[in-house]
């Protein structure tokens, strides 16, 4: 049972992997590397920062995640961003294209109270907290 539910996740997030793996293309063809692991496409586009560009070393993220693909700019970085990018790997594969939609939503809520976009919105909060219940040195991720 809990296969089959595994399942239906992945194929409920299926819309928002499909954009995950199209701007994959962009890393991947400038020599980047796949990997899939624990129920997720891992594209890193270097190893370390040192090995970065300028363009990517100024990008306002480190990682991001559509559905089932995580993009981070290198491999050391997911590393520490890993378990914080894969609760929201959980949250798509709650809920499934509409994900974006509640994303926006909250961002859009938190701007409205005056809040941040990022720091405050629920999705966020919700990676934090679980992520540091098992990593906490990844809590500020």
């Amino acid at each position: 049972m809990k296969r089959w539910l595994e399942i239906v996740r992945l194929l409920w997030a299926s819309p928002c992997s499909a954009i995950g793996l199209v701007l994959a293309c962009i890393p991947l063809l400038a020599g980047g590397r796949a990997k899939w692991s624990s129920g997720a496409l891992e594209v890193t586009y270097r190893e370390s920062r040192a090995g970065c560009g300028k363009l990517a070393r100024k990008l306002p993220f480190r990682g991001i995640v559509f559905g089932h693909v995580i993009l981070a700019v290198t491999r050391e970085e997911l590393r520490i961003i890993g378990t914080h990018e894969r609760v929201h790997v959980q949250q798509y594969g709650r809920w499934g294209p509409l994900f974006f939609f509640a994303y926006g939503a909250s961002s859009l809520w938190q701007l409205i109270r005056g809040r941040g976009a990022y720091w405050d919105n629920h999705f966020e909060i919700q990676a934090r907290a679980l992520s540091a219940q098992t990593h906490p040195q990844e809590c500020s991720a």
